[in-house]
């Protein structure tokens, strides 16, 4: 009588630990649910993303990150705090602030692009202020990238987005006069138009490469999170790939003018000219191989730690 009784103690007490566990999945599912309030802007980017050239890496960003959370979901959620931690609702409620007031200055924006920024940065917010409220500090502390990585999500602004196509315009054209000199092309450069012997040639912002330089950007913060430890080999990372985006995108002005001059002038209209920036942007990831096993050198020789997440055994 005796031992069966402590058996059913024990079973409830295993139920009860259970319960316990899976509190923190339950009020975060039930967030999420609220989130469908949210449907018209979330609708909105992913129309934005659909016809914006730099916002085409947007519906990539929430199966990234919830992937990296399923592969360390072991220690994210190994320590789910039994009851609500003060520190922790703090640090939810502040964000919670901060995602509201984000979500009303977007109702007094005149442009569409800075109101849905805004709108989804409010979006993102509220989500990781949810799972800190949810989780606790600690598992916001073992998941902070892949939280973080949705703020990627946000559209960029439009006066940032003419910024950088701006730049690159500039510095692809710099680097297709240089190119054309070692190569002994007669060329004359004025402003982003490339004088030539049978053509000239416009860096327009059509062809700044604006959407696989921020493809690039996003891939190698990706893999960086796999294939480095320490945080300042991951900034030295993406800001190694700056040069690497203007060069490449050189490479390709160079290429299309070869190939229309030398081979068919229908080159100079053709796919490489219009859709040819997956081939450049992978030519861009095969420049950063070398820049990564530098970077990768002096960090250890555990090859396998580095490569997977550390996951506590089962």
């Amino acid at each position: 009588m005796t031992s069966e009784r402590t058996k059913i103690g024990a079973e409830s007490i295993k139920v009860r630990g259970r319960s316990k566990s899976s509190e923190p999945h339950f009020y975060f599912w039930i967030f999420a649910a609220i989130c469908l309030a949210f449907w018209v802007p979330i609708r909105d980017l992913i129309v934005f993303s659909l016809s914006h050239d730099y916002g085409s890496h947007i519906l990539l960003i929430a199966p990234l990150s919830i992937f990296l959370v399923y592969l360390n979901r072991h220690e994210i959620f190994s320590n789910l705090p039994i009851r609500l931690n003060p520190k922790a609702i703090i640090g939810s409620s502040g964000l919670f602030l901060l995602g509201l007031i984000f979500l009303l200055l977007s109702k007094y924006q005149l442009v569409s692009e800075e109101k849905l920024s805004l709108e989804i940065l409010s979006v993102v917010i509220l989500w990781i202020s949810a799972f800190v409220f949810c989780y606790g500090r600690e598992s916001f502390v073992s998941a902070r990238f892949p939280l973080l990585f949705l703020l990627l999500l946000v559209p960029i602004p439009e006066f940032v987005v003419k910024k950088s196509i701006f730049a690159l315009q500039a510095g692809s054209s710099d680097v297709a006069y240089g190119l054309l000199r070692i190569l002994s092309v007669p060329v004359l450069k004025e402003g982003f138009v490339l004088r030539l012997p049978r053509i000239d040639l416009e860096v327009a912002k059509e062809c700044s490469g604006i959407r696989s330089s921020l493809a690039l950007l996003v891939t190698l913060l990706f893999a960086g999170q796999f294939l480095l430890r320490s945080r300042w080999r991951k900034l030295l990372l993406v800001l190694a790939s700056v040069p690497i985006l203007v060069i490449k995108n050189g490479i390709r002005i160079v290429t299309i003018y070869m190939l229309t001059t030398y081979v068919n002038p229908g080159f100079l209209h053709g796919k490489l000219h219009r859709s040819g920036g997956i081939l450049f942007y992978l030519l861009g990831l095969l420049a950063m191989i070398p820049v990564i096993f530098l970077l990768r050198r002096n960090e250890g020789d555990d090859l396998k730690t580095s490569l997977v997440p550390s996951c506590p055994s089962e």
